[in-house]
């Protein structure tokens, strides 16, 4: 088969890859979309949606809790099997059918395989059964492909299996006891919603919990987490792990240990690049790209990079903010169009520099 020629090609079919690909088909582009895994992303299937769930139903008990005339109808605590069922549902049991049937809708191509650059406005696709599909931008490609969980270099980290957000998040049982590495958003929202669970919860963070954020906000998590019987260890490293039949041991900084069924690695994100094909294009493998106000990656006139791959903002609204900006300053230049990159002009995105909303879903909830 020749290759497919497309005005944008878009890699990643997240909320970020979505928005450029749908801005540029309003434009009046040509676009194709590749995605790897499920359409839809990280957010739909193993990050916000599901996230959002697993929290929803403590939520909703502790604040019945805090009122005189709910507190006194409550008798239960969480189902957990209820919980997992409702969180399931809302990612459609990971099947993104939906998701497809909306590109369709909004003309927007699918081609699905893992995608890698290959020179100036080339991408390949390696489908599932190893057909290799050549595709040719005429105009831009759009790198949306985010990031994924960091995985320290602690010795037997490794070898104990960890979970990451997403087995955290997809999870079809609730582990007895969780050992949580990471006191930032991901840990402590995961450590909230297990303990809601009934799961022995041990959250282990190096410095203060929400370190980005004021010390009072940490500190009201860290109280609300006790209270549901979480243990906060605060101010210790893991300094190497282990696994045996009682389950995995973390060896910490001050000599103690924590053992756990299961253990959960929230320690930050590392940009999804390795294996795309950047030093086809004299870019370094498994870097942040960096970029412009219109999402261009520097010293380049058709390479896009949009969303957390950009390590501007790594926040799904912000991306979705970012690609629309994207998808839009794309459709201008593709027909000729000056675009305005002053700081207040057309078709940039500078809403993601010094003051990004966002909400922690812990108890207290923290605006920031």
């Amino acid at each position: 088969m020749g290759a497919r020629e497309y005005d944008l090609v878009v890699i990643g079919a997240g909320p970020v890859g979505e928005n450029v690909a749908d801005r540029a088909v309003q434009g009046g582009l040509r676009v194709v979309i590749v995605e790897s895994e499920l359409v839809g992303g990280e957010c739909s299937y193993w990050a916000c949606m599901p996230s959002k769930a697993l929290l929803r139903a403590g939520s909703v008990l502790r604040a019945a809790r805090a009122v005189d005339g709910a507190k006194q109808a409550v008798t239960g605590n969480v189902d957990v099997a209820a919980a997992l069922a409702r969180r399931t549902r809302m990612t459609h049991d990971w099947n993104d059918s939906s998701q497809v049937e909306w590109l369709e809708s909004a003309g927007i191509d699918l081609v699905r395989g893992h995608a890698r650059i290959a020179g100036r406005k080339r991408v390949e696709v390696t489908r599932p059964g190893g057909e290799v599909v050549d595709l040719i931008a005429t105009h831009a490609v759009a790198v949306c492909t985010g990031s994924a969980a960091l995985l320290p270099n602690t010795p037997g980290l490794r070898e104990i299996e960890p979970w990451t957000s997403r087995e955290a998040t997809s999870a079809r049982s609730a582990p007895a006891s969780l050992a949580i590495i990471g006191g930032g958003v991901v840990g402590c929202e995961m450590a909230t919603a297990y303990a809601s669970f009934g799961t022995a919860v041990t959250l282990i963070a190096r410095s203060g919990l929400l370190g980005g954020m004021e010390p009072f906000a940490g500190e009201m998590v860290a109280e609300a987490l006790t209270a549901q019987g979480a243990q906060v260890r605060t101010g210790v490293d893991v300094v190497s792990a282990s696994r045996d039949a009682k389950g995995r041991t973390l060896v910490l900084s001050d000599g103690s240990s924590v053992t756990a069924d299961e253990v959960l690695v929230a320690t930050g994100r590392v940009p999804r690049t390795a294996d795309l094909g950047l030093e086809s294009v004299d870019l370094k493998p498994g870097a942040w790209l960096d970029v412009d106000d219109t999402m261009l990656v520097r010293d380049t006139d058709w390479l896009y990079a949009v969303g957390d791959v950009n390590h501007r903002a790594l926040l799904t609204h912000q991306g979705k903010y970012q690609a629309r900006a994207a998808g839009d300053v794309i459709a201008a230049r593709a027909r000729g169009s000056h675009v305005d990159t002053s700081r207040w002009g057309a078709h940039v995105a500078t809403a993601d520099h010094d003051h990004v909303p966002q909400v922690t879903f812990t108890d207290p909830e923290v605006a920031s």
